[in-house]
């Protein structure tokens, strides 16, 4: 259901503007206060340029999230021509609340159809995905640096019946990273949702066979290179899988940095099921070469 994702979005924004509004006027208690946890890697952003208003209350709070990326175009099995090609892009950013280690983050993932002259361009899919997660890291070890997020996630595309896609889920989601190496395992429990009266009932659940094709949980591993040839080159893969159903998806991506050091050459593989929620139970190979902002 789209509404109440778009709701609970909206509750998440408010709930951080009155906290983090809050611990702005009291000031920080200590010199960490209100800077950003980092993920595997150091990540915190430059402090607030100026006193108050809303560069203030972004501050040093407010990042990037999941990958950030754009694929001008992309081919697949479901492509007849080049107008059914399509550019992706996500869109990723989290926000701290306050000074704690709980965040509010948002990710979108679109599929434009820039080709399609004939049916004025359309957008053919984009997912929302607000999120509510805290954080857990430990201190540094000799093994590397670990910990995890728990947290509330729902996911839907906004649009109307038959075509309509959401569902909610809770998570645990840990992480380490070695060295060179990053990896994180993210597990889910979907939160159950009433049966469809009609095949067009918007309160029902519009995908109840869902984790059939997306499991329960997916693996991501991550490593960069380091020699003289491929310094800064980075291969990622993800991967879900139901074992009782055969059935799952696989995202390979490789970046390498230009003389920017924000942006990235990225080239993007996805096969198997569910790369957008429209298709969760639909299988298709798609690759695109585009540019990454954040990995």
């Amino acid at each position: 259901m789209p509404g109440r994702g778009i709701l609970i979005l909206c509750l998440l924004l408010l709930l951080s503007c009155a906290l983090t509004g809050t611990a702005l006027a009291q000031g920080p208690t200590s010199p960490e206060a209100g800077v950003e946890t980092p993920e595997l890697a150091s990540e915190s952003p430059a402090p607030a340029t100026r006193p108050g208003g809303f560069i203030q209350w972004i501050g040093t709070g407010f990042s990037m999230h999941k990958q950030n990326y754009l694929l001008p175009l992309t081919w697949g099995n479901r492509a007849h021509g080049s107008e059914d090609s399509e550019l992706k892009f996500q869109l990723s950013f989290k926000q701290r609340i306050a000074s704690s280690n709980f965040f509010i983050g948002y990710t979108q993932k679109s599929f434009w159809r820039i080709l399609d002259q004939d049916d004025s361009r359309p957008f053919r899919e984009t997912n929302y995905n607000p999120e509510l997660f805290y954080r857990y890291l430990s201190s540094e070890h000799p093994w590397g640096s670990w910990g995890a997020d728990a947290g509330y996630e729902h996911e839907s595309n906004g649009a109307r019946e038959p075509t309509s896609r959401s569902w909610d889920r809770l998570y645990l989601k840990p992480f380490i990273e070695y060295g060179r190496l990053r990896t994180d395992l993210k597990l889910w429990h979907r939160l159950s949702e009433d049966v469809k009266e009609t095949p067009d009932d918007p309160a029902g659940d519009e995908n109840p066979d869902i984790e059939k094709f997306y499991g329960y949980g997916e693996l991501r591993l991550g490593y960069e290179f380091a020699n003289r040839f491929q310094d800064g080159h980075m291969a990622t893969l993800l991967t879900r899988w139901n074992f009782a159903t055969a059935k799952g998806g696989l995202q390979f991506d490789y970046s390498l940095p230009t003389p920017s050091r924000n942006l990235f050459l990225f080239a993007h593989l996805w096969t198997g099921y569910g790369e957008s929620l429209i298709d969760y139970n639909r299988s298709l190979t798609r690759y695109g070469i585009g540019v990454m902002f954040k990995r």
